[in-house]
């Protein structure tokens, strides 16, 4: 066999080590930085997913969990935005009401809501809508008489089999987090801030809790995160084993506080709607390096919630409501 040169073998060596180098570095990333993202889903078209999983949190809430097209398919949907679902209009008990109220949406063959998941783009081919169904008022033991119809959408989605399909539009909303404590607003980016204020009400949890995972999963966001989160009764607050799992687990970065309209007794958390003293004893003082988010109805958060930050000095430019 023809000879070999000291030089050649060790240029063989050479190319044969870097070779395996390259493969062992290539396999490590591969196997690390997990699954590839495939394409995205949201394109500001109408498009219909399909419900695959159903699973029950409590008597009357459940993860709703939608297939994406392919398995490595990622929704596409910025921290702090949303989307539209769309439904068959119901009709109310009493003709042109709903939930004794006149219905202006009375006239519609189909309605839309908006609605945040819980999932986010590192969950790869489908996403999680948690979602509270409100069923009619004679259904409960006691019976609510404030609410004889419930809430149209919720009992849509409620009423999905497996295999189903929903269609829905996005990405909608003019408020995203960036990270690091940067937020922009109306496509305009604010001033970083160290300090973020939530005030939520029941089902306005859910953007509060897609920006929350997105700040803790980034050790590098040293944002500190404080949330007021308000309901009628401690059954119905949403998605709270993952918020006090949280809280447990970075109690330097978040701060969870409740308040209940009916507390049952031996309640330790606020108690009553939301004040001027309990906002002042959860959420950061007014300032430059903080801002306050709102999600919830809009009676609690233009009766209750924003006159109260305007007492305690925050500037409308620093309250953003979602």
């Amino acid at each position: 066999p023809p000879e070999i040169t000291p030089m050649e073998h060790a240029n063989t060596v050479g190319f044969a080590v870097a070779a395996l180098a390259i493969g062992g570095a290539s396999l490590y990333f591969a196997f690390f930085s997990g699954p590839k993202k495939g394409p995205v889903f949201l394109n500001k078209e109408r498009q219909k997913v399909t419900l695959k999983e159903k699973i029950k949190l409590s008597h009357d809430t459940y993860i709703f969990r939608f297939a994406l097209p392919f398995s490595n398919s990622v929704l596409g949907l910025p921290v702090g935005k949303h989307f539209k679902l769309f439904s068959p209009n119901k009709k109310g008990i009493v003709a042109g009401q709903w939930n004794g109220q006149p219905d202006p949406e009375a006239d519609k063959d189909e309605i839309e809501r908006k609605y945040t998941p819980t999932s986010s783009d590192d969950d790869l081919g489908y996403f999680d809508l948690v979602i509270k169904v409100y069923a009619p008022g004679s259904t409960y033991n006691p019976p609510r008489d404030r609410f004889p119809d419930g809430g149209k959408m919720s009992q849509y989605v409620g009423s999905l089999k497996i295999g189903d399909t929903l269609d829905l539009q996005g990405p909608f909303g003019h408020i995203e987090y960036k990270g690091r404590g940067i937020f922009e607003s109306m496509r305009k980016e604010l001033p970083p801030v160290t300090k973020v204020g939530m005030v939520a009400g029941g089902t306005g949890i859910t953007p509060m809790l897609q920006i929350i995972t997105a700040i803790l999963k980034d050790k590098g966001d040293k944002t500190v995160v404080s949330l007021l989160f308000a309901n009628q009764t401690e059954e119905d607050i949403l998605v709270r084993d993952k918020l006090d799992a949280f809280q447990a687990a970075n109690p330097d970065r978040l701060k969870v506080h409740y308040t209940l309209d009916r507390p049952p007794q031996g309640w330790k958390g606020f108690a009553g709607f939301i004040t001027e003293d309990m906002l002042r004893k959860s959420m950061p003082a007014a300032g430059a390096d903080s801002i306050i988010l709102m999600c919830g109805p809009p009676i609690m958060v233009d009766k209750a919630v924003r006159p109260n930050l305007e007492a305690m000095g925050f500037d409308k430019t620093r309250m953003l409501v979602f």
